[in-house]
């Protein structure tokens, strides 16, 4: 393997000082032009590339920034990762990934080593399960330090960092309107790990409207689900072998189980839309292109990590004296999953 070039193997060429070359890196007016061009030939020369850790040390400014999300093959984080990447790249920073935990303690320990790596600020999604957390302390001193942290996807209340994230609320109102005014009330709904923010608050939001739109309540209409294909089919089969009186629709907080859910349902031969309606929420690629094209409430992802970089870099130029929250609008997308539950009452009668 080659040996990677130093400040000090230029300086002994040159018979110079590290701490010369060091100051001729960074422009200093103490250092000659003609020295200065005889240290940029020698780089050249040697194949010399800074190291990003070594230029944040040097200049107290570093264009690394963090990006720790919970895990990065999640379509919805992939989506934002992308976007993030893609402003970075124009803006001439630089992006390091780690994929964090549902587990408080692991996250803050990704977030430690973010830290040791000297970066400008961090984007995260930790896994906050209250809109007023209780925070550790290490959470509590890095919200009383001057270093800059963007969440995206979790909307804390009122908010303590930066925060991007798509208005939920307002996407699962959206799905049970056009599920009444389809003439459905017997609507069941698919969850994942309760504890986490973003899924409590689906969820939340889901009985709210549920309950002020007459739909039927009870336990037996709510399942789990883990945030797989795997989840979405397991926890449809378990939902629809137990219920005696069938939902005319099922709701879920994720493309991906919507998937899974489907995938049971086909080969159940269980009809959609015609014997139950099916939506989704995120709007991922995947759901337009399943055997029956997934409705779906379509999250701005690629937006949220666009909204999120151009966040980090002005709170990191001091731009921003208090914590900023943005929210953006979603879209509910109708495709060939939803249908009126009159149509399908008429098909279980036929």
């Amino acid at each position: 393997m080659k040996k990677t070039v130093t400040i000090r193997d230029i300086a002994n060429k040159l018979g110079l000082s590290a701490m010369t070359v060091s100051l001729a890196l960074r422009d200093h007016p103490r250092i000659s032009r003609e020295t200065k061009d005889r240290i940029r030939a020698a780089m050249d020369e040697m194949g010399y590339k800074p190291s990003h850790v070594a230029r944040a040390l040097a200049t107290g400014k570093s264009n690394l920034i963090g990006v720790i999300v919970p895990n990065s093959s999640d379509h919805y984080y992939a989506e934002v990762i992308r976007a993030i990447e893609d402003q970075a790249s124009a803006a001439n920073y630089h992006v390091l990934l780690a994929n964090g935990s549902y587990e408080m303690e692991r996250y803050s320990e990704r977030v430690r080593d973010m830290f040791g790596l000297h970066v400008g600020g961090i984007i995260a999604a930790p896994p906050f399960t209250s809109e007023r957390p209780a925070l550790p302390a290490f959470w509590q001193d890095l919200m009383k330090s001057d270093f800059q942290v963007v969440l995206v996807n979790r909307e804390l209340r009122p908010p303590i960092f930066h925060q991007v994230a798509a208005d939920y609320t307002a996407g699962v109102k959206l799905v049970v309107e056009a599920l009444a005014e389809r003439g459905h009330t017997r609507v069941a709904y698919i969850s994942g790990q309760p504890a986490m923010l973003p899924i409590r608050q689906r969820l939340t939001a889901f009985k709210r409207c549920a309950r002020k739109l007459g739909f039927d309540q009870g336990e037996e209409l709510f399942e789990c689900s883990d945030l797989t294909f795997a989840g979405g089919y397991e926890a449809g089969c378990k939902l629809w072998t137990t219920m005696k009186r069938k939902p005319t629709a099922i709701v879920t907080f994720s493309d991906v189980v919507a998937v899974g859910l489907l995938r049971y349902l086909d080969e159940s031969g269980i009809a959609v839309p015609d014997e139950v309606s099916v939506v989704g929420f995120d709007g991922t690629a995947v759901g337009e292109f399943t055997h029956t094209s997934l409705s779906t409430v379509i999250t701005p992802m690629y937006e949220i990590g666009k909204q999120a970089f151009d966040l980090l870099i002005g709170a990191m130029s001091g731009q921003y004296h208090e914590p900023q929250s943005l929210m953006l609008p979603v879209e509910l997308k109708l495709r060939e999953s939803i249908g009126s539950s009159h149509t399908q009452r008429k098909s279980r009668a036929a």
